[in-house]
């Protein structure tokens, strides 16, 4: 049980005295929504629709081809895979601030050198580490932060913290491939470094903090009267890995997330080259890549909603589902209209299933061993983040096609979908004693 909330500096200054304890006139956990959602807007830098924009660039000059590219992709994803774990025993533990501000110094540095790269054993380094620390140490220390603020409103605010990721995903794309046009890809390196350093540095170390209880709050802004025995509803109840990790649910969402992963992560890396072998030029797609991150923002704050009032496993289901319809669309496209049209039903799609995956497994579990519970699964559904791009770049060096290996990925997305269907909420109260 939980004690009353104490008179914490941070309480003190962002609340008003009544009787004997503080109630905050604003909710210090939308501050860590606002500092997560900046820091995720940073961290695009390392992820696939940003990396394609390079892929011609970097052909031309080296005749790197789309699979070696990738390739940094897939060492790198796998890379964070390997250290989610021990990434999420971390952050349940001590919290974001500190991980983030050393995870965005070094992705800073990895950019500036590599823009000064002049062999593929250098890019695969220095990618691959910066993709590293962006999939599994920002990723998660973003979800995590807002998961452990937020019960009642967790899915929006998780949906808050994904429309800064979105954002970054419509912005830096086509802000590199302006500057690639303009001063070539060494330069477009180096600005992408300045972003994910300005956005990531600064804010968490001056305002995240680990969990509400740390500084004499509670979830969702919730007070408890003092003399109250009971915690409010906001205070749910916490399941350890062990006790987890012995339902079915944990391993149909963790599946689920994998195929998720598996096909987004390739249709977010390749559809660049894809609309660009059906007739766009670079800044036509990279223009079509930030209309469907702008709409994914909206669709995960969209999807947020929807999930408060009904419930997070089939507002996810259903956006798997409609997902794969947005992949039927991308492989027919013929020009602008029909890119665009893709770009609005996926990006609101994707918008949702990034945003609810990220928390699902904290309205299942609970908060305590969230970190712990959503890194545990992380080696294997970044393993498969990490194999789609590469399958789908040697699929297209083989076939000079992406039509069917894009259908495949239709069919991982229809999967996902019913995994999170078929997932039952675990019933009843752990068992006492447990252990992590």
């Amino acid at each position: 049980m939980l004690p009353p909330p104490e008179r914490s500096h941070w309480s003190i200054a962002l609340g008003t005295q009544t009787g004997s304890r503080t109630r905050p006139r604003v909710f210090y956990g939308w501050v860590i929504v606002a500092v997560s959602s900046v820091v995720a807007f940073g961290a695009v830098t390392f992820f696939n629709p940003v990396l394609g924009v390079f892929f011609v660039p970097l052909s031309d000059e080296f005749g790197w081809s789309r699979g070696q590219v990738s390739l940094a992709v897939t060492i790198g994803s796998a890379s964070g895979g390997l250290a989610s774990p021990a990434i999420g025993w971390t952050l349940d533990r001590w919290g974001g601030r500190w991980v983030m501000v050393a995870s965005t110094l070094t992705m800073g540095g990895a950019l500036l050198l590599i823009s000064g790269m002049t062999a593929l054993w250098q890019f695969y380094l220095l990618y691959s580490l910066g993709r590293a620390l962006a999939q599994g140490v920002i990723n998660s220390a973003t979800f995590v932060a807002v998961a452990n603020w937020f019960v009642r409103r967790r899915p929006l605010a998780a949906g808050i913290v994904s429309g800064g990721q979105r954002a970054g995903l419509a912005a830096v794309p086509l802000l590199a491939a302006v500057v690639i046009e303009a001063r070539g890809w060494r330069a477009g390196f180096v600005v992408l470094a300045a972003v994910v350093l300005v956005a990531g540095v600064v804010p968490p170390l001056l305002f995240m903090r680990r969990r509400p209880e740390d500084v004499g709050l509670l979830p969702d802004g919730d007070v408890r009267e003092p003399g109250d025995d009971e915690l409010p509803a906001a205070v749910d109840v916490d399941w350890s890995l062990r006790e987890s990790a012995r339902t079915p649910a944990y391993w149909l969402i963790g599946f689920a997330i994998a195929l998720m992963m598996a096909s987004a992560g390739s249709i977010n890396l390749h559809q660049i080259p894809h609309m660009q072998q059906q007739g766009l030029s670079t800044t036509e797609a990279a223009l079509v890549v930030a209309v469907f991150s702008l709409v994914g923002a909206g669709g995960g704050l969209i999807g947020g909603v929807v999930a408060a009032r009904l419930t997070t496993c089939l507002t996810l289901a259903a956006s798997l589902a409609a997902q794969a319809g947005g992949v039927l669309l991308l492989i027919t496209v013929s020009g602008i209209p029909t890119a665009l049209l893709f770009a609005v039903v996926y990006g609101v799609c994707l918008g949702t299933s990034t945003t609810l995956s990220q928390v699902i497994y904290a309205d299942y579990f609970g908060r305590r061993s969230f970190g712990m519970i959503r890194g545990s699964f992380q080696p294997v559904q970044l393993v498969f983040n990490a194999a789609g791009p590469l399958v789908a770049g040697l699929w297209y060096e083989r076939n000079g096609s992406y039509d069917a290996v894009f259908g495949f990925f239709v069919l991982l997305f229809v999967a996902a979908g019913l995994f999170v269907a078929l997932a039952p909420v675990p019933r009843g109260r752990p068992a006492e004693g447990r252990t992590a």
